[in-house]
């Protein structure tokens, strides 16, 4: 094997991920927090960890989401080769903000580059996704769909995988609030744990409905399309336990003006999305941010546009 490059650099943002009712299906990619993976062939596998969130990233090769997808990568080309990987964590860990989907994401698009573009978007989005066991204990490619191709994501099927990708409306804006709160380790795996084992149909019918709305808003524009999509009646009520101001955040903000309110894929985090066209997005944060306030809770609260998706920003 041989490779022109002898390093490449890439990043890929964070993401949100369900937006109500779209579990495991809708994401979306927000131009907030990057992480950063350099990778160059070596005579050892190694991951190197460094950024304000490192401590709390696992520096094993094969319990990192990247060094998973490396294993992954190099199985499918079918060569033997060691890849030193240096991850700089820019996304918080366990916020629900497709941490290790960022970081998967950016790792897939590098090494993909480095040795010589062998696959194409839906293999990376494939690969990537492998790199979630080390978080999630499965496959999912919700987050890295949307931090490797940016915009609005749809997984219309897992076998095979079939991603549909638009980019959302300009006017788009998100307000996302972190609180600042304690998680538990394994996080994503207390959250499912709580979901029910069956659903009624009347459930399943209105969730189906509001999923279709969120698609179709997204794909036309209209975003108050979009916000009356975001009503969730299977995973949100069994969560929003875990989650602390979900009751209070959501009547807050909409009654500022936003769109629609959600769960930061599992959380804690909350998604807020405002149309900035029509609302002032500030009003919409300082309610948010009083939301949390009000039940002793402090928060981080951020304003951002979708992003265009994970790219390469240095090779050499």
């Amino acid at each position: 094997m041989s490779a022109k490059l002898t390093w490449v650099r890439a990043c890929a943002p964070c993401s949100t991920a369900n937006l109500g009712p779209g579990f495991d299906v809708f994401g979306l990619a927000l131009d907030l927090f990057y992480d950063t993976v350099t990778v160059r062939l070596a005579k050892s596998s190694s991951i190197k960890v460094r950024g304000p969130h490192a401590s709390r990233v696992p520096d094993e090769f094969n319990e990192n989401s990247a060094g998973v997808v490396v294993s992954e990568f190099l199985k499918r080309l079918g060569v033997d080769a060691f890849v030193e990987v240096e991850l700089e964590k820019g996304v918080p860990i366990g916020m629900g903000l497709g941490s290790s989907g960022a970081s998967a994401a950016a790792t897939a698009l590098a090494l993909n580059k480095l040795l010589g573009e062998p696959f194409g978007k839906r293999e990376l989005v494939e690969i990537a996704a492998e790199g979630e066991r080390a978080s999630a204990g499965e496959p999912h490619a919700d987050n890295v769909s949307a931090s490797l191709l940016g915009g609005f994501t749809l997984i219309r099927s897992y076998r095979p995988l079939d991603v549909a990708h638009v980019e959302p409306p300009v006017n788009l804006g998100v307000v996302v609030a972190i609180p600042e709160v304690e998680v538990p380790p394994k996080k994503t795996g207390v959250s499912r744990s709580v979901l029910p084992k069956s659903v009624e149909l009347e459930k399943v019918v209105h969730n189906v409905g509001h999923a279709s709305a969120i698609a179709l808003g997204m794909a036309i524009g209209d975003l108050e399309l979009v916000g009356r999509g975001m009503s969730d009646a299977i995973v949100e009520p069994a969560r929003e336990k875990l989650v602390p101001g979900y009751v209070e955040v959501r009547q807050s903000a909409l009654r500022s003006g936003a769109l629609g309110v959600a769960i930061s894929g599992a959380g804690p985090s909350m998604l807020v999305l405002v149309d900035t066209a029509t609302c002032d997005w500030r009003k919409v944060a300082e309610a948010v941010r009083e939301a949390y306030s009000s039940i002793g809770v402090n928060a981080f609260v951020h304003f951002c546009r979708p992003s265009r998706g994970a790219k390469i920003v240095a090779e050499g």
